[in-house]
């Protein structure tokens, strides 16, 4: 009984230990595309022309007509992270006790999910316009898991063949 009160009470101080290690981690204030005081990729503005870059590539390639042209507008305005996202100050967030800054991460949140709800939507809309050879297009340059940030190529790059390989070190 004895021995097993002592394993408990290891046991206890072990997963203790383990919370107050990863406790920063959890504190972390930056925004939820990583971006925070340790992060330049956001903050100097490079994820917002990487990704017009991306939204020039695909419009490219779809060939829109001008029929399409105003729901593919509309789709790009409706993207939450169009640079009109609307994201905490830190300052103001320093200033809150942990439970405030909780709530106001949930707020965030679901403003966020209601902003990509409203873009799902205009994706549908554009997306039925489109011609089938122009989805097949669409689906392929908007995958993200296959073909996307894995391979560090960025969204939509196009599909390796021969001439395409990266150098080999």
């Amino acid at each position: 009984m004895l021995n097993t009160n002592k394993m408990r009470l290891a046991a206890l101080l072990l997963g203790a230990s383990a919370a107050l290690v990863s406790a920063p981690s959890f504190a972390y204030r930056g925004d939820c595309m990583g971006a925070g005081p340790m992060s330049g990729q956001r903050a100097d503005g490079r994820y917002a022309d990487r990704m017009k870059m991306h939204q020039q590539r695909l419009h490219d390639a779809l060939k829109l007509t001008p029929q399409q042209e105003p729901a593919w507008a509309k789709f790009q305005e409706s993207h939450p992270f169009a640079g009109k996202a609307n994201r905490p100050d830190p300052a103001e967030m320093a200033k809150l006790t942990a439970p405030e800054r909780a709530d106001k991460m949930l707020e965030f949140q679901k403003q966020h999910q209601d902003a990509m709800s409203k873009h799902v939507v205009a994706m549908k809309d554009f997306y039925a316009q489109l011609t089938p050879e122009q989805k097949k297009t669409f689906d392929e340059q908007t995958q993200m898991g296959k073909r996307g940030m894995r391979d560090g190529r960025g969204p939509g790059a196009g599909p390796r063949g021969p001439a395409n390989q990266p150098p080999a070190n």
